[in-house]
């Protein structure tokens, strides 16, 4: 059974937390979990041991990742590699060569240096809110995502094509190219992103509703895939947990547009961020920009409460023709007089429909 990685371990399996059984795409997802974690771009306070155990970690995985080299160190030991393999100081390999790897690993980008805006100019009625943009991840120079969920097209101007280009659920689909690259490293092939009606790479979203997993309900996370052969994303929650959730289990945590407040007008018009939803209040969660005269700045508000921002990904509820209800699709065109969305449902069909028949 996998157990905890130890670092320190003389032992590359021990290192990763990986079993000598383990398959290829088991080694792949622990190497990515602990290079992500100990990478010294994400440890500036403590770069040289960070350096050190990312070294550690690298000249696991270079091996195990491996099949011939694999072999051979099941049956001889590190000192059946070429020049003994993983000596002391971090594995006998380099810092470069092991950042040649990880960044190969992720297919030639780097994973922490990005922001996520919108670049299509498309903001909610009225204009007042165009050009949003959400904090990136630490570390490194920052590059643009265009078409994030909630701000513009499915397209992306940079970073990591497809989510890493990597399977997290099991199996690596169009990871590993024929091709080698540095230090023979398999080259890889970037899988596509995901389909126009599915949540882009990176979409922040929280977790809600588990059933069998409760707890992660309530966990935040990003988008790092879409698996379209079990109709799930892929999500890094910010605990370093990979899950794979259907649309159903999720809600986007974006910007929106407050509307139809009888009760206090004053704050029509105004915006907010969703921080979650309710299944049985049937409302999200959200945080005012700015306070209420009571002086509260979290509220619940229904889905007829709010407008999302054109470009968001959402899924259909609520219709009386239920081949609809459970659709995913985009939002691309936003009717304020009318209160409706026109949206592009992933069968292919565009529909009108209510703000309150749509959650993201």
């Amino acid at each position: 059974m996998p157990t905890a990685p130890d670092i320190k371990s003389d032992d590359y399996y021990k290192v990763l937390g990986v079993d000598k059984g383990a398959q290829d795409n088991e080694i792949a997802k622990a190497y990515k979990k602990l290079a992500l974690k100990y990478h010294p771009d994400k440890n500036p306070d403590n770069r040289e041991q960070a350096e050190e155990d990312f070294k550690l970690i690298t000249a696991a995985y270079e091996v195990l990742h491996d099949a011939d080299k694999r072999r051979t160190y099941d049956q001889f030991g590190k000192q059946g590699l070429q020049g003994g393999g993983g000596g002391p100081g971090g594995g006998g390999v380099s810092f470069q060569h092991a950042d040649e790897i990880f960044k190969a690993f992720f297919g030639g980008n780097d994973p922490f240096s990005m922001f996520f805006g919108d670049d299509d100019g498309g903001g909610f009625p009225g204009g007042g809110m165009g050009g949003m943009r959400m904090g990136g991840m630490p570390g490194g120079t920052r590059v643009v995502f265009s078409g994030m969920p909630g701000g513009g097209g499915g397209g992306m101007g940079g970073g990591m094509p497809g989510g890493f280009g990597f399977d997290m659920g099991g199996g690596m689909p169009g990871m590993m190219g024929k091709g080698k690259g540095k230090g023979g490293f398999p080259q890889q092939q970037a899988s596509p992103p995901p389909p126009p009606h599915a949540m882009s790479v990176g979409t922040r979203v929280v977790v809600r509703d588990l059933a069998k997993a409760q707890e992660h309900n309530g966990k935040t996370g990003r988008i790092s895939g879409w698996d379209a052969s079990k109709s799930r994303y892929e999500v890094e929650l910010e605990n370093d947990t990979s899950v794979s959730l259907r649309p159903c289990n999720l809600t986007q945590q974006c910007d929106v547009c407050v509307v139809n407040i009888a009760s206090d007008p004053t704050i029509n018009g105004t915006a907010g961020s969703i921080l979650g939803y309710i299944e049985a209040q049937g409302r999200y969660t959200v945080r005012l920009k700015q306070k209420m005269a009571s002086g509260k700045d979290v509220i619940g508000l229904q889905p007829s409460n709010v407008i999302l921002k054109k470009g968001t990904r959402i899924v259909v509820q609520g219709l009386k023709s239920e081949e609809l209800n459970g659709q995913m699709a985009q939002i691309i065109e936003i009717d304020e007089e009318a209160q409706r969305y026109t949206v592009a449902c992933q069968n292919g069909k565009q529909i009108k429909i209510k703000y309150e028949n749509v959650l993201c």
